[in-house]
């Protein structure tokens, strides 16, 4: 009912992950792609291989669509997946779309991940009697009983019966998405990452443009040097045409009403201002992000703006057409001692616990190959065993060759504090 289902449904392709700084990303979008492709043909979900157009609006990202062509190549996506298009191969593909360029990437997809979600705590649960599912619950606290076989201790408020429960283990995983940084918190190691939201929005368009493009249409970021994309134009698995989302900052991961952010602006604020944590201060001051955040403030505040920003390259379109807001969702961006956005995932192992930081987008795209990759180099480390494979299972659509690329490719570095 949040991140999992708050998202656009996309099954990214890597072409716009640089191959040097974001080869973690790049991979796991890669082979992330054939994981789900097998895992809903197996389970009879719908992946929907539409593919995907970004198109150029002016000369600067026309040099992008050229560098985000060589990245996808070099990412691993074979020639026949990615073109780049002029004016008259677009008008072809798109007869609505207009712009000077455009990049067509056909290793695209649109999926359901709520839907997929279910349909994987549903299995393990069936499959396991020894996987029991906590949800309605939050973490208060972390200890360390050193005396014990199982020296992590969990404490946790199951929200439902208003009490205060304890899981004990041996080995813990953080991998909390927005929340992880306050589950590191619980644990008392310091630490100078800090945690920014923003809210992205979308505007459900009327059936009368349900014919307007059979691709899901991106522009090239304006603020590349921020993890965001501008709104776009998306084509949902189960077929409706929305746009967004935009980058609204809040002060909450659940900060999908005013009320929810209300509550959160005093400790948010503290939280910014004490000493240790005052590189955020040079991120929240500086020229580009402050652009960034008036312009998404904006398109927050203005259907007309946000809507307009999609209608440069689909002209069609009208904002007093919109009149149904989508299904909003947040996602967080980690701030480093610098004031820098961090533009990879951070694993933090330390006393038997691994700490999973800023794996957002392409999120669900490489759930799959992320957590296989983790979980080999865990048994690298000796803090897992091997299990033998059950060749009766039936349920497994993975082959080995695609679970091993996971192994040999995506390279995980675990920091220690």
């Amino acid at each position: 009912m949040h991140t999992s289902s708050r998202n656009t449904g996309k099954v990214h392709a890597p072409f716009i992950y640089d191959p040097e700084r974001k080869k973690v990303w790049a991979k796991a979008a890669l082979y992330g792609y054939d994981f789900w492709k097998k895992y809903c043909y197996v389970n009879k979900i719908s992946f929907i291989e539409d593919g995907v157009i970004e198109v150029a609006v002016d000369a600067k990202s026309e040099k992008a669509l050229s560098l985000h062509h060589q990245w996808g190549i070099k990412n691993g996506l074979d020639d026949t997946d990615i073109k780049i298009l002029n004016e008259r191969e677009i008008s072809r593909i798109e007869p609505n779309l207009r712009c000077p360029a455009a990049l067509l990437c056909k290793k695209d997809a649109s999926v359901n991940y709520g839907q997929i979600t279910q349909m994987l705590a549903d299995q393990v649960c069936d499959k396991n009697k020894l996987v029991r599912m906590v949800t309605c619950a939050k973490v208060v606290n972390i200890k360390y009983k050193e005396t014990s076989k199982q020296p992590i201790v969990l404490e946790y408020l199951d929200v439902l019966e208003k009490s205060k429960k304890e899981l004990n283990c041996n080995f813990l995983i953080n991998a909390s998405g927005s929340n992880s940084i306050n589950i590191l918190n619980k644990t008392k190691i310091d630490h100078f990452y800090q945690d920014l939201f923003f809210r992205g929005e979308y505007w459900v368009a009327p059936p009368k443009y349900d014919n307007l493009t059979s691709h899901s249409i991106y522009s090239v970021p304006q603020f590349q040097q921020f993890p965001f994309l501008d709104p776009h134009w998306i084509i949902r698995s189960n077929g409706k045409r929305e746009i967004g989302p935009n980058a609204c900052p809040v002060l909450s991961p659940y900060g999908y009403d005013n009320l929810a952010n209300a509550k959160e602006f005093l400790p948010k604020m503290y939280r910014l201002m004490i000493k240790k944590d005052r590189m955020v201060n040079k991120t929240l001051f500086k020229r580009e992000l402050f652009d960034l955040v008036s312009k998404e403030a904006l398109s927050s505040i203005s259907k007309r703006y946000m809507i307009n920003r999609v209608k440069r390259f689909l002209p069609i379109i009208e904002p007093k057409d919109f009149k149904i807001r989508g299904t909003a969702g947040i996602r967080s961006a980690i701030v480093d001692k610098n004031g820098n956005f961090v533009s990879y995932p951070i694993f933090i192992l330390q006393r038997d616990i691994l700490h999973i930081l800023n794996y957002n987008s392409p999120g669900a795209t490489g759930a799959f190959p992320i957590s296989y990759a983790i979980v080999f180099k865990l048994i690298d480390k000796g803090i897992l065993k091997k299990y033998k494979e059950d060749k009766s299972d039936t349920n497994n659509p993975f082959d080995a060759k695609l679970i091993n690329a996971c192994r040999n490719e995506i390279n995980i570095n675990f920091a220690c504090l």
